[in-house]
């Protein structure tokens, strides 16, 4: 019996590696680059909080958001009773800019329509993330049959009204290892040929990350191995140019902790400059970066320890060759007040408009939203003494 299940898993292993060597060649990617908009300067100081995720779950976590294409915020989350229970769903409201604000908070994805779709039991939901597509939004998450996080698998819906109602989930074929460990956390790029760029990661022997093409038919056409090893996950992409990239990642290295890792393209998305430390600290957390107003300048959200997750800080890069400056503080942990990762997981988007809207989980029980424009991040800058 042993020698049977074994040849299984071998037969199943090899259709799969036989499947990606039958991909077709690769076609150099080119990335749809954002308009980068400056934001009106000359308005007040705009930064409103609150919590967003209700009550509807004993905790949540992972927050993400994209901007619709009528330039609604539309964020999604994950919740139950706790990480990992068979209760977990996948919720999701809008912040709209017009006198309305939020919607109702709506479950978008559950345990039992997964499994419907697609036809396997599912134990747990897990991390969103989404983008807009024409007129479409894709949201990717993960799913876990048997196990722990390492046996994870991404999956697919598709909506067509701005995630008022979603079509049937696809699971994504994104490995030759029984389809199993790979996972998601930060938001997708578009190329100018229609695909979409998923950055993703594994926790199954190796921790890396890595990134997966995806055609038009939510099909894995291509990836574009990251990082190598034990050392590197969730990576957060930016597209510098239409055909190079670089990528922040959370450390999860027990050799070298303490730092953000980051990586760029060396000529090629097949081709990725050798792991670096940041002079940023990094608690093997998450952590998300956007462009302001040049391909260079950025701003990053992080856990600003090398060990605990005690705060949720800004920090800001002018250029390239340029130092990291530590501009805000949006959250920092009591003295004497002990709670296990009480802030992590951020999640900041930067609209057309030019503002902002930073997610994160806040003790594990919200999901806060802070909403600032670029007025509040001119002052932020000010009162840290970097000018503006």
């Amino acid at each position: 019996m042993k020698i049977i299940r074994l040849g299984t898993l071998l037969a199943v292993a090899s259709g799969f590696a036989l499947a990606l060597l039958l991909l077709p060649a690769e076609q150099p990617a080119s990335f749809t680059l954002p308009e980068i908009s400056n934001g009106d300067d000359a308005s007040d100081p705009v930064m409103e909080a609150a919590f967003v995720s209700g009550e509807l779950t004993r905790e949540v976590h992972s927050a993400t958001a994209v901007e619709l294409n009528n330039g609604d915020i539309r964020v999604f989350w994950y919740g139950g009773k706790r990480e990992g229970s068979k209760d977990t769903a996948i919720y999701s409201r809008v912040f709209s800019n017009s006198a309305a604000g939020w919607s109702e908070i709506h479950e978008v994805m559950s345990r039992r329509q997964v499994t419907q779709d697609t036809r396997r039991y599912i134990r747990k939901l897990g991390n969103p993330v989404a983008v807009v597509k024409d007129d479409e939004l894709w949201l990717f998450f993960v799913t876990v049959s048997v196990g722990g996080w390492a046996g994870s698998s991404i999956n697919l819906s598709v909506s067509t009204d701005n995630g008022n109602s979603w079509g049937p989930v696809k699971r994504l074929i994104s490995t030759p290892f029984m389809n199993i460990s790979t996972l998601v956390r930060n938001a997708p790029l578009l190329t100018e040929q229609g695909d979409v760029m998923l950055p993703a990661y594994h926790e199954f022997i190796g921790k890396f990350s890595e990134l997966l093409r995806i055609d038009n038919s939510g099909t894995v056409i291509d990836k574009y191995r990251i990082s190598h090893g034990r050392e590197a996950i969730q990576p957060a992409l930016l597209a510098t140019d239409p055909g190079n990239a670089i990528a922040f990642m959370r450390n999860s290295s027990e050799k070298h902790p303490g730092k953000l890792w980051f990586s760029h393209t060396d000529g090629s998305l097949a081709d990725w400059t050798p792991l670096a430390p940041m002079p940023l600290p990094n608690p093997d957390s998450a952590a998300t970066v956007v462009q302001l107003d040049a391909a260079d300048e950025l701003l990053l959200v992080f856990n600003n320890h090398p060990s605990e997750r005690d705060d949720i800080t800004m920090a800001w890069r002018p250029a390239e060759d340029a130092d990291w400056q530590l501009i805000h503080q949006f959250e920092n942990l009591a003295e004497g007040e002990k709670i296990h990762n009480p802030f992590s997981y951020p999640f900041l988007l930067k609209t057309s408009r030019g503002d902002f809207h930073l997610f994160y989980t806040w003790k594990r029980k919200y999901i806060k939203h802070v909403h600032f424009n670029r007025a509040a991040l001119q002052k932020m800058r000010a009162d840290a003494g970097m000018g503006s």
